[in-house]
């Protein structure tokens, strides 16, 4: 198990309990309690009938934790904090109208709050079409200069213009959006309302398996995933928000955002941000934030940063600890 990062105060009134609980079990199992100790008869020094136990018995025995049922502990522990401290901020902003998924995933546990409700994509739809694009050529040398400027824009500066050009104009549009779905083997990603792009439904773990297939090989070639990687990691300073506030510093971040607004929904605004932190180590987090209900741009993004902070520290709490 990869070393966890100390627990922030936000989380440890959830840890508090279960940490006392553990410190007393100990306590009890290591004392070195002599037959005086509880009352049996005897000297410290006799050994009690039935004691002498062969230590490869032991060690062959049901004593020994089961592997699997201990890391579903973990799993389980660290998704009932992810739980209490997501719906305990919610709770705390006062606004029954906010509404948020999230879904993080470490390598070795993966967790999600709401992660199968459907929210509008907004813009981080761009991270599925940037893969049709690249999956549209046999290699990336054969993909042209003003193609490649088009995609850096869709990505790096999320210009619709470039992005209706890259789908309308390269690709086959709306069909292109539904294979997409079937391509990444997004199972709660539909199209939406008209089938804008902007519109399509889409889940927080959905989100994550889309940033596995551009971002890495397997759906795309190794030297395909390799340029989403340098795009999403490269991001225009306006657009650097959201998933990074769960990186710490130096850490290297891929991501896309998205946003929007529209009368349908009373003027209020969906904040997304999808990403990968850590991606060039061997300890990569991924993250999915998909909010809604925010009264401006600025109070989503807000919003977006606060939860991606709490799933960081979450997903770094070593549950055995």
């Amino acid at each position: 198990m990869t070393p966890k990062h100390k627990a922030s105060r936000r989380l440890w009134p959830y840890l508090a309990v279960p940490a006392l609980a553990v410190l007393v079990a100990a306590v009890i199992y290591m004392g070195d309690f002599s037959p005086e100790d509880v009352g049996i008869g005897g000297s410290s020094g006799e050994t009690l009938p039935g004691s002498q136990v062969d230590q490869s018995e032991l060690a062959d025995s049901d004593i020994r934790p089961d592997p699997a049922e201990q890391h579903e502990a973990a799993q389980a522990q660290l998704q009932s904090l992810l739980d209490e401290a997501v719906g305990d901020y919610l709770a705390e902003q006062g606004d029954e109208n906010l509404y948020a998924s999230i879904a993080v995933s470490d390598g070795e546990f993966a967790l999600d709050y709401a992660g199968e409700e459907q929210h509008d994509t907004a813009s981080i739809v761009k991270v599925e079409i940037l893969g049709m694009l690249l999956r549209s050529y046999e290699t990336v040398e054969e993909i042209p200069g003003w193609v490649l400027g088009d995609a850096e824009k869709m990505i790096q500066e999320s210009d619709n213009d470039a992005t209706n050009s890259i789908l309308f104009g390269l690709l086959d549009g709306h069909a292109t959006m539904r294979e997409a779905h079937e391509v990444f083997g997004l199972e709660g990603t539909e199209p939406g309302e008209g089938e804008r792009w902007g519109m399509t439904q889409t889940t927080a773990v959905d989100q994550l398996t889309l940033l596995e297939g551009v971002l890495y090989e397997g759906v795309l070639t190794a030297e395909q995933a390799e340029l989403a990687r340098e795009l999403m990691g490269g991001l225009a300073d306006f657009q650097y928000w959201g998933v990074p506030a769960g990186a710490a510093e130096g850490e290297a971040v891929w991501m896309k955002n998205g946003w929007d607004t529209r009368d349908g929904l009373g003027g209020e605004w969906v904040v997304n941000s999808i990403g990968v932190i850590a991606g060039d180590t061997e300890s990569p987090i991924m993250l999915s934030v998909l909010t809604g209900g925010s009264a401006s741009q600025q109070e989503g993004i807000d919003m977006v940063e606060d939860l991606a902070e709490i799933a960081r520290e979450v997903i770094d709490t070593d549950p055995l600890a």
